[in-house]
């Protein structure tokens, strides 16, 4: 509200305009003059509301990257479990060792890559993330296999090579029927079917390991 002192000093009786003014007129009903000063006006102290502080938006919990071949640490850490599973596989027909072996190992492969992956990033995986990670170490595992295979057919038409190893068959497993084999490597049909199978087990059992890894380590 605001408040209005006029000065109290006594009203003339007349305007200079000349119209009759009565004793407490504070302007000339005729001109509009004022006929009192104006002493003082107080006006009230406006107080402005602060601005309301925008709510902060609620930050998102970053996203752990997606296991595929576009992320290095994965690709790393699956190229050196497709290393080692293939070298089992060697050793195991090397040594004559039970067959399971190499299933047990593939399924290990794809556990031991998901443990890695998480000590060395921190990153939890989902068992689907998990199963990524142990198909990837899989599909290197194959591709090692499928190229050193690719030599072994290609040496095969090499007379030296085959009596060298034909001779070291003999020693090692005179079960085995050596012209059977060279007669299924040497086929379209055969070849297929041998790398068919190797993409099952450095696939399929890597990535169920790779699966079981990851539900198994989740509970940390």
């Amino acid at each position: 509200m605001i408040r209005i002192t006029w000065d109290t000093r006594v009203v003339p009786e007349r305007c200079t305009c000349g119209a009759q003014l009565p004793e407490d007129a504070l302007f000339c009903h005729k001109c509009g003059k004022p006929q009192r000063e104006l002493v003082s006006v107080d006006e009230p102290e406006v107080v402005l509301a602060p601005p309301p502080i925008p709510a902060a938006p609620a930050l998102a919990a970053p996203q752990p990257p997606i296991i595929s071949f576009r992320n290095g640490p994965a690709v790393r850490i699956a190229l050196g479990m497709g290393v080692l599973a293939f070298m089992c596989l060697l050793v195991v027909g090397q040594l004559a060792l039970p067959q399971a072996l190499v299933l047990v190992w593939l399924v290990a492969a794809g556990f031991l890559a998901v443990f890695l992956y998480r000590r060395s990033t921190g990153q939890r995986l989902s068992v689907m993330n998990g199963a990524r990670l142990g198909w990837i170490s899989g599909i290197f595992g194959f591709v090692i296999a499928t190229i050193l295979l690719t030599i072994f057919v290609i040496a095969l038409s090499e007379p030296s090579f085959v009596a060298t190893l034909r001779e070291q068959i003999k020693t090692r497993s005179p079960e085995v029927n050596f012209d059977q084999m060279i007669e299924i490597v040497h086929s379209p049909s055969g070849i297929s079917s041998i790398l068919g199978m190797f993409f099952l087990l450095f696939t399929v059992l890597p990535a169920f390991g790779g699966a079981v890894g990851a539900k198994l380590l989740d509970r940390d």
